[in-house]
């Protein structure tokens, strides 16, 4: 299958272009904000993407929002939940005195998912959260590459080792964000092509595929551009390896993008998939 996740410009493209988009990938987050969204399930089948349960934390996620997640998965008929492997809330009491109290004895949210220390206890964390959190949800978890973007203190393993070390104690698939790691791979600097064969892409049920920014200051996620070459250098490699279910073009952050851009990356995406043959 082959998708893109969701905006104002993906939603009316949809209508103008049924045949060729298979799905619409939407953010359990916007769905709370904006219920109507859901509405486009009955013109396309729908994925539920998140960035709450916070997996990386060490904040449980509360039971209102494991009870809204299930909601929307089953509004939505989302055949899994990816979520970032990351953590977007902490714990107020390991805030220094400083901390701003908006809201006393929630945990503090940080607003963004941020990649946590790579390390055996983070890894073990992780693990031991998807064990507990799997047998609340109908579908399978999926778990999503952060980009990294500078060398997070604490870390003892690289990125694909926390990953493999969490997928292999753990049951839950792999949503390969092909930008985030063309972006790891330059601020940790490897070589992203020899670096991605030692993920185990057999666990790969999603891609995501969107563009990237670089400047002095380092290289950054661009849900506005096209993705560059090495992205669909990663693609065509990975599709050869492995057998994923859905490609996900995230061209989602301007309401303005064209119809010719859509098309374009789509017809791009496509023609990896069916030389490859790499989606089941």
């Amino acid at each position: 299958m082959l998708g893109l996740a969701y905006s104002g410009a993906v939603g009316n493209f949809v209508d103008r272009h049924r045949d060729i988009v298979d799905f619409v990938e939407i953010p359990y987050e916007l769905l709370n904000h904006d219920p109507r969204v859901v509405d486009i399930r009955e013109k396309t089948l729908i994925l539920l993407h998140c960035a709450s349960l916070s997996i990386a934390g060490t904040s449980a996620c509360s039971g209102e929002t494991i009870s809204k997640i299930q909601y929307w998965l089953k509004q939505t008929r989302s055949p899994w939940l990816g979520e970032h492997l990351a953590f977007i809330t902490a714990d107020r009491l390991e805030a220094n005195s400083e901390s701003e109290v908006y809201a006393p004895g929630e945990p503090y949210n940080i607003g963004y998912t941020v990649s946590p220390p790579m390390n055996e206890l983070v890894a073990q964390r992780v693990a031991d959260k998807l064990a507990a959190y799997q047998p609340l949800f109908p579908v399978p978890l999926l778990i999503e590459n952060s980009p990294l973007y500078f060398r997070t203190p604490g870390s003892t393993m690289s990125q694909v080792e926390f990953i493999n070390t969490i997928l292999q104690r753990t049951q839950a698939g792999l949503l390969l964000d092909l930008a985030h790691f063309c972006i790891s791979s330059m601020t940790m600097d490897f070589d992203p092509l020899k670096e991605v064969q030692r993920l185990p892409l057999e666990r790969v049920v999603e891609l995501h595929i969107s563009g990237v920014s670089v400047d002095p200051d380092g290289a950054w996620d661009d849900h506005s551009r096209s993705a560059p070459a090495v992205v669909y250098e990663l693609l065509k490699l990975v599709l050869t390896l492995s057998k994923p279910r859905a490609v996900t073009l995230e061209y989602n952050w301007s309401s303005h993008i064209s119809d010719a851009v859509l098309i374009t990356e789509l017809a791009t995406a496509r023609d990896a998939i069916e030389s490859t043959s790499g989606v089941s």
